[in-house]
């Protein structure tokens, strides 16, 4: 055995994965010097997540509920660790244990490398593939940004892809195991959105084959990789069990399963709003950003930023022209185009001509369906009817985010045509369409677009058109003024597109040379490969370092504090009086997560709030805001807002005690606030959510409660009078104990959100029952005398997910060790001849 042991043959792979840690480490070298990246979405996400990340750290334990944000909701999308989940240490494996975000980038080019290893393509061939997936300007972008479970979901999509065509070529029980594998580790990332993505190109090539197999007569062997990979899927869901059983209860209650409200301004009680899901949709004209990253200008941001385009203005226009914006899509903003390189899709269309069968039909199917559905409200048709027809398509938001499957997709098929020329270059010659075709197609459109920009392109947005024409045709005066203005930024802008496209053009001509001295036998395979990875890099790593710098990492000290304590947030903190909300006024209270950092929120940032909370947001939180900023405005004495602070019932419900008007000084101390719990004297039973809603409106919440009729059982014989108290003694995030005195049977009501899957109440150790009132908080019916009250959040789903995890990990990880020894075993025979 030891004599066919030879080191050339295994030595590439580990050679290759050395080669993406490094440069993985280089491309974000500051973290070796101790600086972190700063990322928009992790500082909300350290806001948000802070009061559970403490908890965790105090205790130990999970906090499966936090106060922080939005009045109270569970922490399921949030952060949660599973730690029975096997993807937990796979992923940590498949990341090298490397500092973030090296880690995920390093992960961008591993799993498309291992892609096409299980595809048989050459190894050299398989580097540059990875090397090319990798650096695609959107997976740095999102990096920036701070979405990391959007990247680890990408970055495992080729790999689950590659498992699949892998076990469909017969290897059907390896296949499962890798299947199942990577398919939990998808949905460890717990990016649903990446994930249903992926089930289109996968549906795709699975119909295609489905349909070769038919005429082949082969539906034996389709049965058994199916049986198989359905196996892993089921391993995949497995593993996951825990976040999967508590998202599936989570989502009918949050915006994603829509509201019961039929009021005016309640839309779309299905599901997201069409409007909603296609705010981010990507233009026509964009989408030729995957060979040309600036055709729109690239991120939004002042032209000035682009010292070398200003130049050529009129230097009385400069200052001015100086801060308009240097992206002109019609993206309501954006932090980068997808670009996919120059020289991977030279190289995609050159496999149109080389690839064949199931793969690369379903491959490119999906790339267009891909661009088609980024179009969004540009392409209602086809938008309008998978978000009616297709299921869960409207369960997502940000349809430009579709634009994945093509990033994937298009260097997929692009390396499995260069590994078939880069084995038999003979396939084509100097003469070849396909050849040719790839020229016309990235080179030939790059120099028609320098020579011809505005033939091809505008270079105002949408709205700058209308505005700059309304302002003409208010002041004919001005007009001549604007004209030459919107000359000079027209001009600015060509500048900057024409630049980005005379890049393009020399990187498709770069991979056509290549292919040249290729197929002309004149270069040999290895230098080839070589020499096409410093292309792609040179290609594509300038693009990717606009977006992604050494600027964007600060000192350590400075992002793991990522909200500097305020004066007001400081006197706040001196109540320790039990627990309490805060509205701050300073930030936009429900997209900013400043104020969780310190407090419980009134607000907070997060994509799927409870659908019953918004609704409150919508029809009576927003309200009272707005009377009392308009209030604030009317007088500058702060004292005198106090007149309107008893008639904000809802806030006063929700125990708002401090109201933040300005950071650096004290803030309005609300004396309405109802406090952690109360009694009611009266109740109004309702029909239904509409009533329920309105009602508020009408009643006093310290005196009446208002409560749907469903929950009239629990209500049965009650006459509540006045009398009694009721107050908070224990508070953590997921128990929470109240001591009352009732000289009768009181009807209580809570400052704490209602939800109904997970929360347990006890009324001296013995379990009793509590219901919704006043549409958002919790109520129950509570025994005369003094009592001890505990809720307690044990949501059955995350114990039994944990279990259930457990028992598929052992499980995958026996198969795997079973497999490896039948296969050990076999080698073993072999050798010896048996």
């Amino acid at each position: 055995m030891m004599a066919d042991w030879d080191p050339r043959k295994w030595l590439p792979y580990p050679a290759a994965l050395a080669l993406f840690a490094i440069m993985a480490i280089l491309y974000v070298f500051p973290v070796t010097q101790g600086r972190l990246l700063v990322q928009s979405d992790i500082i909300k996400f350290q806001g948000m997540a802070k009061e559970i990340a403490d908890f965790r750290q105090e205790t130990g334990e999970e906090a499966l509920w936090t106060n922080s944000m939005f009045g109270g909701m569970p922490a399921f999308q949030i952060s949660v660790i599973y730690a029975n989940n096997l993807s937990h240490f796979l992923h940590k494996v498949m990341t090298l244990w490397l500092p973030r975000p090296a880690d995920m980038i390093f992960l961008y080019f591993a799993g498309f490398f291992i892609f096409l290893l299980l595809l048989k393509v050459n190894v050299w061939i398989a580097l540059a593939g990875a090397v090319g997936f990798a650096f695609s300007s959107y997976h740095f972008i999102i990096l920036e940004a701070g979405h990391n479970s959007k990247a680890v979901a990408i970055g495992y999509m080729a790999p689950v892809l590659g498992a699949i065509l892998w076990t469909f070529r017969g290897n059907y029980l390896w296949g499962g195991v890798l299947f199942a594998a990577f398919m939990g580790l998808q949905l460890f990332a717990n990016h649903f959105q990446i994930t249903y993505y992926l089930g289109i190109i996968v549906l795709m090539y699975g119909l295609l084959l489905l349909a070769q197999t038919i005429r082949e007569k082969r539906l034996l062997h389709f049965g058994k990789a199916f049986a198989a990979l359905l196996a892993g899927l089921v391993v995949a869901i497995g593993l996951n069990a825990g976040n999967f059983l508590s998202t599936y209860a989570y989502a009918p209650e949050t915006m994603r399963g829509g509201t019961e409200l039929t009021l005016a301004g309640s839309e779309n009680p299905d599901g997201l709003s069409k409007e909603y899901i296609t705010a981010w949709s990507y233009g026509k004209q964009e989408s030729f950003s995957l060979l040309i990253p600036n055709v729109k200008g690239g991120a939004t941001g002042p032209l000035g930023n682009n010292p070398r385009a200003m130049d050529a203005v009129d230097p009385a226009l400069h200052q001015v022209l100086a801060g308009e914006n240097q992206y002109w899509g019609n993206q309501p903003g954006t932090s980068g185009p997808v670009y996919v390189g120059a020289v991977v899709l030279f190289f995609f269309v050159l496999a149109l001509f080389l690839v064949k069968g199931p793969l690369k039909w379903a491959l490119l199917t999906a790339t267009v369906l891909s661009v088609l559905l980024a179009w969004g409200k540009n392409f209602m048709p086809l938008t309008s009817f998978f978000i009616d027809y297709v299921p869960g398509y409207d369960k997502f938001r940000a349809v430009s985010m579709t634009l994945v499957v093509a990033a994937l997709c298009i260097p997929a098929l692009a390396f499995v045509g260069l590994h078939k020329l880069f084995r038999n270059p003979g396939l084509i010659d100097l003469k070849s369409k396909a050849l040719w075709y790839a020229v016309a197609f990235t080179a030939g459109l790059s120099l028609l677009f320098y020579l011809f920009p505005k033939h091809f392109f505008t270079f105002l947005s949408l709205s700058e058109n209308r505005d700059f024409q309304n302002l003409s045709t208010t002041d004919p005066m001005i007009a001549p003024q604007i004209r030459h203005f919107l000359d000079e930024l027209e001009r600015v802008r060509v500048i900057i597109f024409r630049a980005d496209t005379l890049r393009s053009l020399f990187f498709s001509l770069g991979a056509a040379l290549l292919t040249i001295l290729l197929v002309s036998r004149r270069l040999r395979p290895g230098l080839f490969a070589f020499l096409l990875v410093a292309l792609i890099i040179l290609d594509m790593w300038p693009v990717n370092r606009r977006y992604l710098n050494d600027e964007h990492f600060v000192p350590r000290r400075r992002a793991e504090v990522p909200f500097p304590l305020r004066q007001a947030d400081q006197h706040i903190l001196q109540d320790r009086e039990g627990t309490f909300r805060v509205l701050d006024l300073t930030e936009s209270p429900f997209n900013s997560s400043r104020t969780s950092y310190y407090h419980h929120s009134i607000g907070g940032y997060h994509g799927a709030k409870l659908q019953r909370y918004q609704d409150l947001i919508d029809h009576r939180i927003t309200p009272e805001i707005m009377q009392l900023i308009q209030k604030l405005q009317a007088t500058t004495a702060v004292d005198s807002a106090q007149a309107v602070l008893p008639g904000l019932g809802t806030l006063n419900m929700l125990n708002t005690r401090y109201i933040i008007v300005d950071p650096d000084g004290e803030p309005v101390r609300n004396p309405h606030a109802l406090g952690n719990a109360w009694f009611v004297n009266d109740f109004r039973l309702v029909p239904g959510a509409n009533e329920e809603m309105t009602a508020l409106e009408e009643i006093d919440p310290a005196l009446t409660a208002v409560i749907d009729q469903r929950f009239a059982g629990h209500l049965d014989g009650l006459d509540p009078g006045e009398g009694g108290h009721i107050g908070m003694i224990h508070y953590q995030p997921n128990l929470v104990r109240y001591r009352s005195d009732a000289p009768q049977r009181q009807l209580a009501l809570f400052s704490e959100v209602y939800y109904p899957d997970g929360w347990r109440v006890f009324i001296d150790g013995e379990e009793a029952s509590h219901f919704r009132a006043n549409y958002i908080l919790r109520a129950m019916v509570v025994p005369p005398g003094q009592h001890e009250i505990e809720f307690r959040f044990e949501p059955r789903t995350y114990v039994v997910g944990e279990r259930i995890s457990l028992a598929f990990s052992i499980l995958l990880v026996l198969a795997a060790l079973a497999l490896a020894g039948l296969h050990v075993r076999r080698t073993g025979r072999q050798a010896s001849g048996g």
